[in-house]
């Protein structure tokens, strides 16, 4: 895929907000500490790739509240934003922390978010990346590019096959 200037993958922010101020100090701790292990990353890699989970979270939330039709899932339902490949596996993390995120949704988007994994035209083509940005800048937090520029998604065909034991 090939950003031009109408859809660069860096934007100026003025005075972004940081993204950790979504949830409280300890949700953040306990959450990034869990990647961080579980990724066998760095505690500050954990922490701006969880940072990034919450800002597509917050535009993702503030998307459907809007009801766009820009993108639609099969079953009908609209949605705008997708998570790139750098930052689901931080979405899985929360998601991992019910007790957390639960209550985290309901207080962004009113509701579950659910995490359904498709794969339409537009993020087979990385075009999904040109409804993202914008949305993503839209909220106020930070958006750090390194983790929205690959345009891949974690969605079948994407994702690696699970590792089964073998046959015995």
């Amino acid at each position: 895929m090939t950003i031009t200037a109408e859809h660069p993958l860096h934007q100026p922010q003025t005075d972004p907000k940081d993204p950790r101020e979504l949830v409280s100090p300890e949700v953040f701790e306990k959450v990034t500490t869990h990647i961080a292990k579980k990724m066998e990353v760095t505690q500050v890699y954990a922490e701006r790739m969880f940072g990034q989970a919450l800002v597509f979270l917050k535009a993702y939330a503030d998307t459907r509240k809007a009801k766009s039709e820009a993108m639609m899932l099969p079953d009908g339902a609209g949605y705008r934003v997708v998570p790139d490949v750098t930052v689901d596996p931080a979405w899985h993390a929360f998601i991992e922390h019910t007790e957390d995120y639960v209550p985290f949704c309901r207080e962004i988007a009113g509701e579950y978010i659910h995490h359904r994994p498709v794969l339409t035209a537009e993020m087979r083509s990385g075009h999904a990346l040109e409804h993202t940005l914008p949305a993503l800048y839209a909220t106020g937090y930070r958006v750090d590019p390194e983790f929205w520029s690959t345009a891949t998604s974690c969605c079948p065909p994407c994702c690696a096959p699970p590792i089964l034991p073998p046959l015995s």
